[in-house]
C-alpha cells in the first residue's frame, strides 16, 4: 500500500508540476488575438534523438523521455514547452517578438548559435546529438526565463557524456553574455494542437574595421628616423559628421592598426593626430563593413618638408660687394651640401651623410640689373651629387640636419678664411655651417636665415723688379752712377676695379709707385696687389742713366702671398749709362814746347778703375772715338792711338769712353816730362751724355834735381852690430828736391863690401822698401832691414838705395839713387859673437865626493856668457871616465842629459843633472863634458860653444868606495845546572825562566780561588 501510495503521490506531483508549468507558459507568453491564418505549416517529429532527463532545480529528475527531432516543413524546430506533449500536425506561425522580448529571443537564439558552432567544430558529435544539445539549451534558457525549475535539464549521460554537456552548457551561457548585440536575433512560434514549436536564428551583425597607413613620399621618409607612421590616431564614427565616435585606431611602426569591431554597415574614419614628421590628414573616409569580415582602410600622410631653401650670395671680402677684383671672378665657387636624416650638431655628425650635393655660384641679374653670384639647391647650380628631394614638383628638404661649406673658391680667391654671414647679422660663420629643418606646427622650417653672404678673400701678391745696366746686364751700376731711386709705376690692366691700400682703382690707373734700393731692386709687399694683370712702367731713371733701354713689363698676380720675381735678366728693366770724353794739350813752361808721349792716368773716384791716355806729337790727347777708336789697343795706354774704355762692356765707338763719374786726372812721370815739375792731380766730372770735356792747356814747370844722403847704423845708432839670428840695420835717408803731393817709393838692399855683391840669406836678397807721398820738398825717411846675421861675424855690410816716382804705378820712374860701396856712412860691421862657458860638477849637496850607490846624482852648474837674448838654446852634457878618458856607459847606454831654454839675458846660469847607478864605480872619477847649440833653426841646430877638459877639476867628481861592515859574533850559551838553586827572586844576569814562573803562579792562584768559591756555594746550600 505504502509503495502504491508513494507512486500515486509522485504521479500527482508531476501532474501538478506540469499543470503549473503550462499555466506559466500561457500566462507568460504575450496575449494576442488569434486570427485564422491562411498559411499552415506542417510540423512533425521524425525520429528519436536521445533520452532526456528533466532535472529539476532541486536536483530531482521529474521525468525521463526519448526526445524526437522536431521540424517545421522539414526544417529544424524546437520544443518551447517541455511540459506539453507534441502532436504532428499543421500549425500557424507568428513572429516570436509578438510573444517574447528581444532579450529572451537573443538568449535562445545565441544559445542555439553557440551549440551549432561547437558541434561544427567537434567532429565526434552526431547530428542527432547535435540537435539534442540545441534542444537542451533552448529548454535551459526558457526554464530560467519562465521559471520552469528545470534549469539543468540534460541528456542521459549514456547518450552524451557529462563533460561534453557541461562544456556546452557553460559555453552557451558565456557566449550569450559575450555576444549580446553582436548578432541580429529573431524567431517564429508555431501554435496549434499539442506542443508549441519555435524556430530561432542569430545572424552575425558586426564586422571588423582596421587601417593601414603609409607615407605619400617614401623617398623622403624612408630611412629618416624623424618621420614615423607609428602613433597616428584615427576616430571611427557611425555618422558622416563624425559626432558619434565608435572607436579609436592607433597605428604601429608598420602603419597598421588593430581591428575594432563595429556594426556591419558603413562607418566613417578621420585622423585625430598625425604621427611624427607628418601633416595631419583632414579627410573623412567612409568604410563599408560586412558582417564577419574585416574591412581595411588604406590612407597615407604627407611628410612635412620645407621648400624654403638656403640661398648663398658670393661677395668679395674686402669690398663686401658682389663685384670681383682685378681678373678674379665670383662665379664658379663650389659648395658641398650634406643632408643627414636626423638631428645632429657639429660634434656628432655621422661619418656618411644621407645625401650630398655640390653646387656652384652662377651670375644672375636682379630686377635692377645688378649682377649677383648665387647658388642654391637646384639643378641649374648642381655640379654633382645625389638627386634632390622632391615634393609637389618642388625641390624640398626633409626634416633633419643640413650642412654647407665652401669647398672650392672661385678663380682668384682664397678658400682659407672664407665665412658666411646672415643678412643683418654680425656673426661670421667659418667652416661648416649647420642648420636643422624642424617641425613647427603643421610646417617644416629652417633654423636660422635662408639667405647668407659668403665672403672670400681675393688672392694677393706682390712684385719685385730689378734695374740693370744696359751695357753690362749687371745689377751693379757703372762708374759713379747708381741704380737707386729709379721710379716705377704699377698700372692696373684689369676691367674690374682693384683695391690697393684701401682705395679702388680703375683700369689703366696707377695703383702704386715704388723706388729701387741701392741694389737696384724695387719691391712691394707680398699682399699689395689683388689677383689680376698689371704693368710695370719706369717713370724716372736713376742718377747717371738715360731712359734709353727701359721697357714696360706686364705681369700677373696669380698666387697668394707670392712676389712675382722680375729680377732675372729676361724681365729686368735696363738703362743706358751716360758717357762722355775728355781732351787737352800738354806743354812745357817757358818755351811752351808741346810735350809728346806724356801719359795721363784717368782714375774713377768711385770704382778706382784707371786707364792711361797718351799725348801725340803735338802734345794733344783725347779719349773720344773720333780721335782714337775705343776698340784699338783698348786701354793699352802706350801711344796716343790706343783707345780708352771704362767699364766692363765691349767698347762702342758710338759712345763716350768715360762713364758717368768723377775722375782724377794725373800726369805721370816719363822721359818727356823729366826735369819738369808735373802738374798736381785734379778732378773732372762726366755728367752729360756724349759731351767732350775740354781740359785746356796743361803746363809743366821746371823742377829741381832730387838729392839723396844716407846713414846706416844699428837700432842703437852704432856702426857695429853683434852677430845674431835677428839683427836690424836702420838706414836713415835724407831726400831733397821732392815734389809735394807726388807718390814715391824708396827701395834699398844690403851689399857685402869685401865681395861687392848683394847679401843673400837663405837664398834671398836682404831688401826693403818704403812708399810715401811727399808732403815737403825735403824729407827724412827710414828703412829697416832685419835678417839672420849669426854667420856674418867680421863682415862689412853697405846699404844701397833707389828712389822711384810712382805717379804712374804701372811705369814707375827712378828719380834718384845712392850706390857707393866705399861710403862709410852706409857701412855697418858685423862683429863675432863669443859665448863663454864655465861649469862646476858636484853632488846634490855641493860636494865633490859621492859615496857609491845605485842612485847617485851629479849636478852640473853651467854659467854662460855672451848669449843672444831671445834665442832658443840646448845645453847637452854627458859623463866621462877620467882615467880612461872615455864616455861612461851603463847598461849599454851613455849617461847623458840635456836642457833646452830661451835666453832672457846675455849671461845665464843653468843646471843639468845626471842620475845613474854607481854602485860598482867606487874609486872612479867622472868629468862632465858640455856642448851648447843654437836652435833658431830646429832642423839644423848650430853648436856655438863647448867645454870638454878631462883635467878640469871643477868638472870632476870622485865616487868613494863603501867600507866593509864587520859581522857580529854570537854570545856563548851558558850550561843549565842539574838542580837549580832556589832563590826568592831572579838576580842580575840570572837565566831563570820568568814567564814559566809567572804562569805557575797564575795557575796556583786560580786553584785556590776555585776551592774557596766551591766551599762557599756548599755552605749556602746547607
Amino acid at each position: 500500500m505504502k509503495g502504491a501510495f508513494r507512486i500515486m503521490k509522485k504521479i500527482l506531483k508531476r501532474l501538478c508540476t506540469g499543470f503549473l508549468a503550462f499555466a506559466t507558459v500561457v500566462t507568460a507568453l504575450p496575449s494576442s488575438t488569434v486570427h485564422a491564418s491562411n498559411t499552415q505549416y506542417w510540423t512533425e517529429s521524425k525520429e528519436r534523438v536521445g533520452i532526456v532527463e528533466q532535472v529539476m532545480n532541486d536536483g530531482s529528475i521529474s521525468s525521463t523521455f526519448n526526445e524526437g527531432h522536431l521540424t517545421v516543413e522539414g526544417k529544424d524546430a524546437y520544443c518551447i514547452d517541455i511540459n506539453t506533449a507534441f502532436k504532428n500536425g499543421y500549425k500557424t506561425r507568428t513572429d516570436a517578438s509578438s510573444r517574447m522580448s528581444a532579450d529572451r529571443i537573443s538568449d535562445v537564439a545565441l544559445s542555439i548559435e553557440y551549440v551549432k558552432q561547437y558541434t561544427d567544430s567537434h567532429s565526434g558529435i552526431s547530428s542527432k546529438h547535435a540537435y539534442l544539445l540545441r534542444q537542451l539549451v533552448v529548454w535551459q534558457r526558457l526554464s530560467v526565463q519562465l521559471d520552469w525549475q528545470c534549469d539543468n535539464v540534460r541528456a542521459s549521460y549514456d547518450e552524451i557524456p557529462k563533460a561534453v554537456q557541461d562544456e556546452v552548457f557553460a559555453g552557451a551561457k558565456a557566449f550569450v553574455k559575450e555576444n549580446k548585440g553582436r548578432y541580429d536575433c529573431g524567431g517564429y512560434i508555431y501554435s496549434g494542437e499539442g506542443q508549441e514549436l519555435g524556430q530561432f536564428w542569430a545572424k552575425l551583425a558586426v564586422g571588423n574595421a582596421k587601417l593601414q597607413k603609409t607615407s605619400t613620399n617614401a623617398n623622403i621618409t624612408d630611412g629618416n628616423g624623424i618621420y614615423s607612421i607609428a602613433g597616428a590616431t584615427y576616430g571611427v564614427y557611425s555618422d558622416k559628421d563624425c559626432t558619434k565616435q565608435l572607436a579609436t585606431l592607433t597605428t604601429d611602426t608598420s602603419g597598421n592598426t588593430e581591428a575594432v569591431e563595429v556594426r556591419a554597415t558603413t562607418v566613417y574614419i578621420k585622423e585625430l593626430s598625425a604621427p611624427a614628421g607628418f601633416k595631419i590628414d583632414k579627410t573623412v573616409y567612409s568604410l563599408s563593413v560586412e558582417a564577419g569580415k574585416t574591412a581595411t582602410l588604406k590612407v597615407s600622410d604627407t611628410p612635412k618638408v620645407t621648400d624654403t631653401l638656403i640661398e648663398l650670395f658670393k661677395i668679395d671680402m674686402e669690398t663686401q660687394k658682389s663685384n670681383p677684383q682685378g681678373n678674379a671672378s665670383l662665379e664658379g665657387a663650389e659648395f658641398t651640401w650634406n643632408f643627414y636624416a636626423g638631428y645632429y650638431n657639429k660634434n656628432n655628425l655621422p661619418a656618411q651623410p644621407t645625401r650630398t650635393w655640390v653646387t656652384k655660384t652662377i651670375a644672375e641679374k636682379d630686377s635692377d640689373g645688378a649682377i649677383h653670384y648665387i647658388t642654391r639647391l637646384a639643378n641649374a647650380y648642381k655640379v654633382s651629387g645625389d638627386s634632390f628631394y622632391m615634393q609637389d614638383g618642388k625641390n624640398v628638404l626633409p626634416l633633419g640636419t643640413l650642412t654647407v661649406e665652401e669647398t672650392k673658391s672661385p678663380s682668384g680667391y682664397l678658400l682659407e678664411g672664407a665665412y658666411m654671414q646672415g643678412d643683418g647679422s654680425e656673426e661670421q660663420i667659418k667652416g661648416i655651417y649647420l642648420t636643422q629643418i624642424t617641425e613647427d606646427g603643421d610646417l617644416a622650417v629652417l633654423s636660422g636665415s635662408n639667405q647668407y653672404h659668403v665672403s672670400d678673400k681675393v688672392i694677393r701678391g706682390g712684385v719685385k723688379i730689378q734695374k740693370r745696366d744696359l751695357e753690362t746686364g749687371d745689377t751693379k751700376a757703372q762708374g759713379g752712377a747708381t741704380l737707386k731711386d729709379t721710379t716705377f709705376e704699377i698700372i692696373s690692366l684689369n676691367d674690374n676695379a682693384v683695391l690697393v691700400e684701401g682705395k679702388l682703382y680703375k683700369k689703366n690707373e696707377v695703383v702704386k709707385t715704388i723706388y729701387t734700393d741701392i741694389e737696384g731692386i724695387a719691391s712691394t709687399s707680398a699682399d699689395l696687389l689683388p689677383y689680376g694683370k698689371f704693368r710695370m712702367s719706369e717713370q724716372k731713371p736713376p742718377e747717371g742713366y738715360l731712359t734709353e733701354g727701359a721697357k714696360e713689363i706686364d705681369f700677373e698676380i696669380t698666387e697668394n702671398g707670392k712676389i712675382v720675381d722680375l729680377t732675372d735678366e729676361a724681365h729686368s728693366i735696363y738703362n743706358q749709362i751716360k758717357r762722355g770724353d775728355i781732351e787737352g794739350v800738354k806743354i812745357g813752361a817757358g818755351s811752351h814746347k808741346r810735350l809728346a808721349d806724356v801719359p795721363f792716368r784717368i782714375t774713377s773716384k768711385t770704382t778706382g778703375e784707371s786707364h792711361v791716355v797718351v799725348t801725340d806729337d803735338n802734345g794733344q790727347f783725347s779719349t773720344a772715338s773720333d780721335w782714337a777708336s775705343h776698340k784699338h789697343n783698348t786701354n793699352a795706354g802706350k801711344t796716343s792711338e790706343d783707345g780708352v774704355w771704362f767699364g766692363t762692356s765691349e767698347p762702342d765707338d758710338s759712345k763716350g769712353a768715360l762713364l758717368y763719374d768723377t775722375y782724377i786726372i794725373e800726369e805721370l812721370r816719363c822721359e818727356s816730362n823729366k826735369g819738369f815739375k808735373i802738374i798736381p792731380p785734379f778732378e773732372i766730372v762726366i755728367s752729360r751724355n756724349k759731351v767732350v770735356v775740354d781740359l785746356g792747356t796743361l803746363t809743366d814747370e821746371y823742377e829741381k834735381e832730387i838729392t839723396i844722403h844716407t846713414t846706416a847704423t844699428s837700432k842703437d845708432g852704432e856702426k857695429t852690430i853683434l852677430a845674431g839670428n835677428d839683427v836690424t840695420i836702420i838706414d836713415t835717408v835724407k831726400l831733397d828736391g821732392l815734389v809735394k803731393g807726388t807718390k814715391y817709393q824708396l827701395k834699398g838692399w844690403q851689399m857685402l863690401k869685401e865681395e861687392n855683391a848683394e847679401l843673400l840669406v837663405g837664398g834671398k836678397r836682404v831688401e826693403s822698401d818704403y812708399t810715401f807721398v811727399a808732403d815737403d820738398e825735403a824729407m827724412k825717411v827710414e828703412i829697416a832691414y832685419t835678417f839672420n846675421a849669426s854667420a856674418l861675424g867680421g863682415k862689412n855690410l853697405v846699404t844701397f838705395e833707389e828712389l822711384y816716382d810712382l805717379s804712374n804705378p804701372e811705369e814707375p820712374v827712378k828719380v834718384a839713387e845712392h850706390k857707393d860701396i866705399e861710403d862709410d856712412g852706409q857701412t855697418v860691421l858685423i862683429t863675432e859673437r863669443i859665448i863663454k862657458i864655465h861649469t862646476t860638477a858636484t853632488d846634490k849637496d855641493g860636494k865633490k865626493e859621492i859615496e857609491a850607490g845605485k842612485d847617485v846624482t851629479i849636478v852640473d852648474t853651467v854659467k854662460l856668457e855672451g848669449l843672444e837674448v831671445g834665442t832658443k838654446y840646448q845645453l847637452v852634457g854627458w859623463q866621462m871616465l877620467k882615467e880612461e878618458n872615455a864616455e861612461l856607459i851603463i847598461n849599454d847606454k851613455k849617461v847623458e842629459n840635456d836642457y833646452t831654454f830661451t835666453s832672457d839675458s846675455e849671461t845665464m846660469e843653468v843646471k843639468i843633472a845626471f842620475t845613474f847607478d854607481a854602485s860598482a864605480l867606487g874609486g872612479k872619477q867622472f868629468v862632465t863634458f858640455e856642448e851648447l847649440y843654437d836652435l833658431s833653426n830646429p832642423d839644423k841646430p848650430i853648436k856655438v860653444t863647448e867645454h870638454k877638459d878631462i883635467e878640469d877639476d871643477g868638472q870632476t867628481v870622485t865616487i868613494k868606495e863603501v867600507p866593509e861592515t864587520p859581522t857580529p859574533e854570537e854570545p856563548e850559551k851558558p850550561t843549565t845546572p842539574d838542580t837549580p838553586t832556589k832563590t826568592d827572586s831572579p838576580k842580575t844576569g840570572d837565566n831563570t825562566n820568568i814567564l814559566a814562573f809567572a804562569i805557575m803562579m797564575f795557575v796556583s792562584a786560580g786553584g785556590l780561588a776555585g776551592t774557596y768559591f766551591f766551599k762557599r756555594r756548599k755552605m749556602k746550600k746547607s
